[in-house]
């Protein structure tokens, strides 16, 4: 096995596990079933992925970002549109959906929450099936169009390189009819990540 080929299973193998536990730990919250699925792994230009987020329908969303620090940094993105802010806020607080009709704490509360909890599913799987250290920062919030928070996550991301990794999933609450995505983008090269994982492989 090459070692690009070996990169790309490690990767998705904890993206995988990471995404299964989160989305377990959410529907124990929420008590209602929460789906996460792995869409894509795929390397693309910078350029390419800052385009593809320009052409993104202009609806107003609200999103966390977060930082993994540590042995194998990663920048992590989750964000809704504003409206389905308001139904995870219902969610979390066991309120009945449609409770919360604006933007408030509550709702910027929800985003931020389910940004921490997804984060540190990973940060998790790296430390317990892979003795890997990460650190959680606590999760920004950004509220603007969808392709500006997409440009600024990819170009915060790629930290001046010209190709990176992308990992996609879409985030689903099926009984809601709720569906968003997220993106984990590792922001150190591919072979520094393989010398950590070789050796489970």
């Amino acid at each position: 096995m090459d070692k690009t080929h070996k990169v790309d299973k490690a990767i998705e193998l904890i993206a995988r596990i990471s995404i299964d536990r989160a989305s377990q730990s959410f529907s124990k919250i929420i008590k209602s079933g929460a789906k996460i699925e792995l869409e894509s792994i795929f390397y693309s230009d910078v350029t390419a992925l800052t385009e593809e987020a320009i052409s993104l329908k202009d609806e107003e969303v609200i999103g966390a970002f977060v930082n993994l620090a540590g042995d194998a940094p990663f920048r992590f993105l989750f964000y809704v549109p504003v409206p389905a802010s308001f139904l995870l806020a219902d969610l979390i607080l066991k309120n009945e959906p449609g409770t919360t009709k604006e933007l408030d704490e509550y709702a910027k509360s929800a985003v931020q929450e389910l940004g921490n909890i997804l984060a540190s599913s990973i940060s998790n799987t790296f430390a317990k099936d892979f003795d890997i250290k990460l650190k959680v920062t606590p999760p920004v919030l950004v509220t603007d169009l969808a392709s500006i928070l997409l440009q600024e996550y990819i170009i915060n991301a790629a930290s001046g390189k010209d190709r990176v990794l992308v990992i996609k999933s879409a985030f689903k609450v099926i009984k809601f009819g709720l569906e968003t995505q997220m993106y984990i983008v590792p922001t150190a090269e591919s072979e520094r990540i393989l010398s950590y994982l070789e050796n489970f492989l």
